[in-house]
């Protein structure tokens, strides 16, 4: 009766033991989890989405882009990028392609089609905006890379680092081209 109830005891006691190891590892999950709530960054807002950007160069320069399909009915099909101007006195150049580059010696040229602007502004380009072909990058991006920006501007050519979120856009327009 003694090795039964000493037997009893023990597998009582390693349940146990059991219980307070599971309970503890899910103690740690939940904690690690709400650590990385609070130290992850915020999300998005509703004006930084899959198409719309905010651009910083770090040096005064800020852009707001715009990714969309184009609107005017006596335009090319396509994508376009549409850069705005939010820094004082800074104007866009409506000549000039848009570089990307991926740092791997890989450049892309977007062709500049500032001239869409004009149907919406009367006649005149906005000098604070211009627009640029978002077709299908060829060759595609590698995956994991991170991407370039050169703006040609009034202030030179401005450059700007794309966010992980950015390149993937760009890298599932070109994939969505490619099917």
């Amino acid at each position: 009766m003694k090795r039964i109830a000493a037997f009893l005891t023990s597998m009582v006691m390693a349940f146990r033991r059991r219980l307070v190891v599971i309970g503890q590892a899910w103690t740690a999950a939940i904690g690690l989890f709400l650590l990385a709530s609070l130290l992850s960054p915020p999300a998005a807002s509703a004006a930084e989405t899959a198409g719309n950007w905010n651009l910083d160069d770090g040096a005064g320069h800020r852009l707001g882009v715009m990714l969309y399909e184009r609107s005017d009915i006596n335009a090319a099909t396509g994508l376009r990028l549409r850069l705005n101007a939010e820094s004082p006195r800074l104007t866009l150049d409506h000549a000039r392609p848009l570089l990307l580059s991926d740092g791997r010696d890989q450049d892309w040229s977007l062709a500049n089609l500032s001239k869409e602007l004009t149907a919406s502004a009367g006649g005149a380009i906005p000098a604070t905006s211009s627009q640029f072909d978002a077709g299908c990058l060829d060759p595609t991006p590698a995956d994991g890379l991170p991407l370039k920006i050169t703006v040609p501007s009034s202030a030179g050519d401005l450059s700007f680092a794309l966010s992980p979120g950015q390149v993937q856009t760009l890298h599932s327009l070109t994939d969505a081209c490619m099917n």
